[in-house]
């Protein structure tokens, strides 16, 4: 028996603090599963920030919405306030962002043992030990969206084989939004473009400057376009004026149509230091972007282990210039390897593929729960 026959409407609760003005991949991908299993019959509510730009999205979308200002990981305050708001809403299934996971799951046992699940899509880098534990007594199971991922849970915590899911990350395509006319911003140039939160340190946003001071010397005609924002976009300035290309690098900040930028740049460059399955990496590759990427964590699933994109090491400037110099010398050349990823990425990653994966293992866990 199919488990939709099981639950036909689940009463489903997210919870994702994050800062009010951040807006990442692990943002968008709460904005795109809860508007989906809404749009599937499913009583959703995402909890976050009052203010917070994830609310504002998810509202956006007709979703329900809950604000509370979470400022630590442990709250005992927060979780049994936390847990009325569970008990009075008779949620069926929790699922928690991994850092909030102390208060979610905490408020879940205290409203009557509800299960909680945990969604990541970043491997872990530190205090492995501490989440390992309370993911191991305060969660009915892992969602991920890589097998590398996975695989660090998996040889490190000792969990069983069906506690850790991966769904890959779902990409909705918007073919008929028209692309953007760079032209008419830089006339004569070639356009890289990167998307991601302006975190120096993860997304090796420095590393990518050093690369372009390196790229400019035979490609005079390059310029780089960053959409996103974050707290070191002053210190991503300095560093470019510093290195003498900040007339090379335009911050443009965020924008709700990433596609259309996507749609017209000459190459997508993703410079991150670690990684889950990057969504701007795979909305490129979904309108046909030639791709340069840090090997990092998803890149392998996500290129087809290269073939699909252009693969090179992190924190390395010097190769991530010379992979960059020869996409941007020989387009024609990876014309074709664009448009094998386009069709890749369009057949492995759709939306209403990751929305079926994630509705079947809800259900599981519930019902698993219940018996």
């Amino acid at each position: 028996m199919h488990a939709r026959e099981r639950f036909l409407s689940m009463k489903i609760l997210f919870v994702h603090t994050i800062g009010k003005r951040k807006f990442g991949g692990g943002e968008r991908w709460v904005v795109n599963a809860a508007s989906g299993l809404q749009r599937m019959g499913h009583d959703v509510t995402v909890i976050s920030k009052k203010d917070s730009v994830l609310l504002e999205k998810v509202a956006g979308q007709g979703g329900a919405v809950h604000p509370v200002n979470i400022f630590s990981d442990v709250s005992l305050y927060h979780a049994v306030k936390l847990s009325r708001f569970m008990r009075r809403h008779q949620f069926d299934i929790i699922i928690s962002k991994r850092w909030d996971l102390a208060v979610t799951g905490l408020a879940a046992k205290l409203a009557g043992g509800l299960p909680v699940v945990v969604r990541t899509g970043v491997p872990p880098q530190k205090s492995l030990k501490k989440h390992v534990l309370l993911i191991k007594k305060l969660a009915v199971g892992l969602i991920t969206n890589t097998t590398t991922i996975r695989d660090v849970y998996t040889s490190l915590a000792g969990f069983p084989d069906d506690f850790i899911k991966v769904i890959y990350n779902g990409v909705s395509f918007e073919d008929k939004a028209p692309a953007f006319d760079f032209q008419k911003l830089f006339p004569g140039k070639k356009v890289v473009l990167c998307a991601g939160r302006l975190d120096a340190f993860q997304k090796g946003y420095f590393v990518l400057i050093e690369a372009l001071s390196i790229v400019k010397k035979h490609h005079p005609d390059v310029m780089v376009y960053v959409l996103g924002t974050g707290r070191d976009r002053d210190k991503l300035l300095e560093y470019a004026r510093s290195k003498g290309v900040n007339d090379s690098i335009v911050f443009a900040g965020y924008t709700d149509t990433p596609s259309v930028y996507m749609k017209a740049c000459d190459v997508f460059l993703h410079t991150a230091l670690f990684e889950g399955m990057p969504n701007a990496v795979m909305e490129a590759m979904a309108y046909a972007r030639p791709v340069v990427m840090t090997d990092v964590n998803g890149a392998a699933e996500l290129s087809d282990h290269g073939k699909y994109a252009v693969l090179i090491p992190p924190s390395d400037p010097e190769k991530t210039a010379v992979a960059l110099s020869e996409v941007l010398s020989s387009p024609g050349r990876y014309r074709q390897m664009a448009l094998d990823a386009k069709d890749f990425v369009r057949k492995q990653f759709s939306m209403d593929a990751m929305l079926e994966q994630l509705e079947y293992l809800l259900e599981e866990k519930i019902h698993r729960h219940k018996k």
